[in-house]
């Protein structure tokens, strides 16, 4: 479900100070509090406002979300995570919003291909699902093109630093590993791992892991690095909720500091206007008191 169709989050956050201290812009527990006032208050915290809207479900189940560009294996990775052809796999761009199916306790989410379409409509439905819903994150690129590009790497670098204090697992998962030569992907593992930094990359083939499940070949199946891809996702899919937790703590804290600095700032002009409006005011009753009487005075001469 779409962040615009569930209902208005409660952001309730114990007061730091004293009533007397407090501005009326101040949020201490607002259960009315929804995205168009985060966005008219602090528009540059929209996105946090989005994903805190999220963590208040706690019943929620954990959400992987599989983005990367293209026609760079996520669908046909997918499918062989889930066991069932769900996502549809073609050439031809086909995923153009967030695809959704659930299974196991695990909801998966399918982003559209980034850089795909040229009006960025993908784009903001891929981001949003990586943003806003994802606890975890699986950054997929083909073993074939080579090294991370300039837009890869910038995204790569905005998940680390989110998945260092949101504690949102983040792996870089190297798919179509088949088509490329072993001394040709170990150069290109190397350079990805730099590229990475912090982040953990898995190779995987899941051509070779299908073709081994269907075949009844293990080897071919524990080759496809498949095994340890969903072992590291069921790992931190355990993880999820003592993770949710801590995010929505610490994004209460943050949400709550911007919210009550904006209200600070917008009371302060309130008042710098109310003092203005209050002064021309009283300019304007002298002035028009003065006007009286000097009528008053011409009137009473004649």
């Amino acid at each position: 479900m779409a962040v615009s169709d569930r209902q208005p989050a409660v952001i309730c956050v114990q007061p730091e100070r004293d009533d007397a201290a407090r501005s009326p812009f101040d949020i201490h527990c607002a259960e009315s509090m929804d995205l168009t006032v985060i966005s008219e208050l602090i528009p540059q915290h929209a996105a946090d406002a989005a994903r805190f809207k999220q963590l208040v479900d706690a019943g929620k189940l954990p959400v992987v979300t599989v983005l990367g560009k293209f026609n760079h294996g996520k669908s046909t990775l997918l499918n062989e995570l889930i066991g069932q052809g769900v996502f549809a796999v073609s050439d031809a761009r086909q995923t153009t919003n967030l695809d959704a199916f659930a299974k196991d306790g695990v909801r998966w989410l399918d982003a559209p291909g980034l850089d795909a379409d040229v009006e960025t409509e993908d784009d903001r439905h891929a981001l949003r699902g990586s943003w806003e819903e994802a606890d975890i994150r699986l950054f997929v690129h083909s073993a074939r093109e080579g090294e991370l590009d300039g837009s890869e790497k910038t995204l790569l670098a905005e998940l680390a630093a989110d998945a260092g204090h949101s504690r949102r697992a983040t792996l870089v998962v190297v798919t179509q590993i088949e088509e490329v030569g072993e001394e040709t992907l170990a150069g290109i593992l190397r350079v990805i791992k730099e590229q990475a930094g912090s982040l953990e990359v898995i190779s995987v083939s899941a051509i070779r892991y299908r073709r081994g499940r269907e075949g009844g070949k293990p080897l071919l199946i524990e080759k496809s690095g498949m095994l340890v891809l969903r072992e590291r996702i069921a790992h931190a899919v355990r993880q999820v909720f003592a993770a949710r937790a801590e995010e929505r703590r610490m994004m209460g804290i943050v949400l709550r500091a911007q919210l009550a600095s904006a209200g600070a700032d917008r009371y302060g002009r309130l008042r710098t206007l109310t003092a203005r409006r209050n002064g021309l005011m009283a300019h304007f009753k002298q002035e028009f008191e003065k006007l009286q009487a000097d009528i008053h005075n011409k009137i009473g001469a004649i």
